[in-house]
């Protein structure tokens, strides 16, 4: 009985969007959430969808989020979390989108609700082929539902909190207090000296992975006082010239990745082995030959739905 509801999602028209989790389509109508019969009136619209998602992996199906039709709520248990998205505009009539957690309906995603159906896909591992607008909602979804599993109780006075204004924030009803989605700043930065780039690994990246070196922005920090730092911290590195580029969304878990070119004093290493297993000097014809598919015995550049992709590729088409 819920085949057909599963399998009448939107017709989600896609983009080509550059950066993997940017292009959000979906609008948030962050002026109703104070109103919560605002939000409890998409739950009834006859165009609403939600997608599942286990343990922050959505559901998945032939490609594509698993965006199912209210009536297979009832495949699901009736306290699973339901957080909103947004309307996504795309459609003949305005679509309301939400996210459901179902991670306390089973002991693993082989046994959750619809998993017969289609599969709760690893996201990061999905990224790969889920298109540009979907994958933004996929990750959207992830963000929000993986902040709630996480804070139940008030930071303030302990006390257990609720979900109000449709998933866009918790509330504390012993103390009053409000508390709304932590986003982490991540300064990714590609160094650069001459006509060469500085690439590293930590200890835990697969075998050959070479990447942008990144941190997190600590408290009071700019983006490039954050830039400056942690470059000389991981490398040794004293860097000037931080430009700014673009960002991306980073939902592993709520991350904004903010991508940057810098310039090298000089290109002497004194690596932090607690963070930077190896770092090298990479000349843009390397560069070049590596983005064109060429194979290297030992070097591999992050996949392209990554930031630090698509810096390295913007820098190596400069001239």
């Amino acid at each position: 009985m819920l085949q057909p509801a599963l399998m009448s999602k939107p017709e989600l028209q896609t983009d080509p969007y550059t950066i993997a989790f940017a292009g959000n389509p979906l609008r948030r109508h962050s002026e109703n959430y104070p109103t919560k019969a605002w939000v409890e009136t998409q739950l009834t619209n006859t165009a609403a969808v939600f997608l599942p998602f286990f343990k922050g992996d959505p559901l998945i199906i032939d490609g594509s989020p698993a965006y199912l039709q209210m009536a297979a709520r009832s495949a699901f248990p009736a306290t699973a979390p339901l957080v909103f998205l947004g309307m996504d505009p795309r459609q003949p009539v305005p679509c309301p989108v939400f996210a459901l957690d179902a991670s306390a309906s089973a002991a693993d995603a082989q046994s959750a609700p619809l998993a017969d159906f289609c599969q709760y896909e690893n996201l990061r591992g999905a990224a790969g082929m889920v298109k540009g607008p979907d994958l933004a909602i996929a990750g959207q979804g992830r963000w929000l539902l993986l902040w709630h599993e996480a804070n139940g109780y008030c930071a303030r006075c302990g006390a257990p909190s609720e979900m109000a204004d449709g998933g866009a924030k918790r509330h504390c009803p012993n103390c009053g207090a409000d508390h709304f989605p932590r986003t982490e700043p991540v300064a990714i930065v590609l160094v650069t000296h001459g006509d060469e780039c500085l690439l590293g690994r930590g200890p835990n990246f697969p075998p050959g992975f070479m990447s942008a070196l990144a941190g997190f922005a600590e408290a009071g920090e700019t983006l490039e006082e954050c830039a400056v730092r942690e470059i000389y911290e991981e490398a040794g590195v004293r860097i000037h010239s931080v430009r700014y580029q673009f960002s991306q969304p980073w939902p592993f878990p709520a991350s904004l990745m903010m991508g940057c070119f810098a310039t090298a004093e000089d290109k002497a290493l004194t690596l932090d082995k607690t963070e930077i297993e190896d770092a090298r000097w990479f000349s843009r014809r390397d560069i070049r030959r590596l983005l064109d598919g060429g194979k290297d015995q030992e070097i591999r550049i992050p996949p392209n739905f990554t930031i630090a992709h698509h810096l390295v590729k913007r820098w190596a088409q400069q001239s």
